[in-house]
């Protein structure tokens, strides 16, 4: 089993899921929070968190200084089912793997993630932490979903 593994179902449909994770992480990241999650240097504010969306694209930070940090690389590619890249903290000597999955669930999509190779980037100890975190961040991830799905139903 993975070091962290969380599902949840969304109220969009599989493809919808997957772009939302994917073109509007910029909007639903937290940037702000028990974790916020931000590779920016002291005194250097973010300014987007996005993906090449790509085989082999780079999931990467860029700050308001023109600075970048590279997070990772999509290593599975697969629109609108499965989406797979590295993680590394620049602190780190290796870096571990997230995997996404975004199977059909009735009117919706079930989103399994899963972050696996702690041990194998030297960071074994960070994997409670880490639970924690994602389960923080899957969440705001969910929220969008449910208001993109909810605004679209004021709408109709």
């Amino acid at each position: 089993m993975a070091d962290v593994f969380l599902q949840e179902t969304v109220p969009l449909p599989p493809q919808a899921a997957f772009d939302t994770f994917v073109e509007q992480m910029d909007v639903w990241w937290p940037r702000q929070g028990v974790f916020p999650y931000s590779f920016a240097p002291e005194g250097v504010f973010p300014r987007h968190i996005r993906f090449e969306a790509a085989l082999n694209g780079r999931y990467y930070e860029s700050f308001s200084d023109g600075g970048e940090y590279e997070i990772g690389r999509i290593t599975v590619w697969q629109p609108p089912a499965i989406l797979s890249y590295t993680w590394q903290d620049p602190t780190w000597p290796g870096h571990n793997q997230i995997s996404l999955h975004f199977d059909s669930a009735g009117e919706g999509t079930l989103v399994s993630y899963e972050q696996d190779g702690f041990a194998d980037a030297g960071v074994p100890d960070l994997i409670p932490y880490y639970q924690i975190g994602c389960r923080q961040t899957l969440s705001a991830y969910i929220a969008h979903c449910r208001a993109i799905f909810e605004l679209g139903q004021l709408g109709q």
